[in-house]
């Protein structure tokens, strides 16, 4: 049997690496462009903890490990945490003791830097999938078997627009809600300042994230619907496009205090309604799970993908 290589990244492999990525996790396929922008500009990327396995001179196997260099918004360095964001072997090379080599490497590597726990995937900001795609042959039983713990189960969902209508429901909501004082509107600047704060204090930092990225690339009118109260405070919002990608919706959230009020129904049938009479006529996101599920069900999406969430403390 011919000797596995296992070594950091080179520059040489990145066209081997990008067609046996695509050729691997071919339902989450790259371009060339894309690995250099995701993947090697990323400013956390270590070459040390991108790991090659080569056999007789070719790329038989990638695994991206991540530690962080740089302090990500509130979370900071989380000096004990690594993660997993993407991991293969190509079909042909399967069977051999390929992934065990490469997976056992990575790990050794990712606890010589000091983390503690190991996160398959979901690495923010920059992550390709959630967890691992039940899809995937091999991938549940090969992750079970080196100790890596379940958590929950996760789903991508989407709908087409294509005859998308308000529904009459939401349409008579929005009238009673708006005589208590609440309406829906389209981002505008004198918003921003009560936007973030909003946001700031409900939610996320990487949810002001993503509205800041959308100012600084002036697509925030386009892609930002808010609802305030009587006195104009904003009450909840949603938004697309945090990729880049118009067709992708979220998040989407509404103040703790009102949300048996249904405004997040409205909030997303309007969005939805702005994406097709802007020539948008398909709507997706890429992670959600338990009772939101059920919410996005009943707005008409379905799933398409399903994940298991990883973990694993070393």
């Amino acid at each position: 049997m011919s000797e596995i290589d296992i070594h950091p990244y080179r520059q040489e492999y990145i066209d081997e690496i990008v067609s046996g990525w695509n050729a691997s996790l071919f339902y989450d396929t790259i371009t060339r462009e894309r690995f250099i922008q995701e993947v090697l500009l990323d400013e956390n990327f270590d070459p040390e903890l991108a790991l090659v396995a080569v056999v007789d001179g070719h790329v038989a196997g990638f695994s991206l490990g991540i530690r962080r260099k740089y302090p990500y918004l509130t979370r900071g360095l989380e000096e004990q945490r690594g993660w997993i964001s993407s991991f293969f072997v190509l079909p042909e090379y399967r069977r051999r003791g390929i992934g065990q080599r490469l997976l056992e490497e990575e790990e050794a590597r990712l606890k010589a830097a000091g983390t503690q726990e190991i996160t398959l995937c979901a690495y923010s900001p920059n992550y390709f999938a959630p967890g691992v795609d039940l899809q995937y042959p091999g991938g549940v039983p090969f992750f079970d078997q080196n100790g890596y713990a379940r958590g929950t189960d996760a789903v991508s969902m989407q709908r087409d627009l294509f005859t998308y209508t308000l529904p009459e429901k939401t349409a008579k909501h929005i009238e009673e809600l708006a005589e208590k004082g609440i309406t829906f509107h389209s981002f505008s600047m004198p918003y921003m300042e009560k936007l973030l704060n909003f946001v700031d204090r409900e939610f996320d930092a990487g949810w002001v994230r993503n509205i800041l990225l959308a100012l600084r690339n002036r697509e925030a009118e386009d892609t930002i619907l808010l609802v305030t109260d009587r006195e104009d405070n904003v009450i909840g919002y949603c938004m697309r496009k945090i990729d880049g990608h118009d067709a992708r919706f979220g998040p989407i959230g509404v103040a703790e205090a009102l949300r048996s009020e249904g405004l997040g129904g409205v909030l997303i049938d309007l969005q939805m309604m702005e994406m097709r009479k802007r020539g948008i006529y398909y709507l997706y996101f890429l992670w959600t799970h338990g009772a939101a599920m059920r919410f996005y069900e009943r707005h008409g999406l379905k799933v398409y993908r399903t994940y298991q969430l990883y973990r694993k403390k070393i």
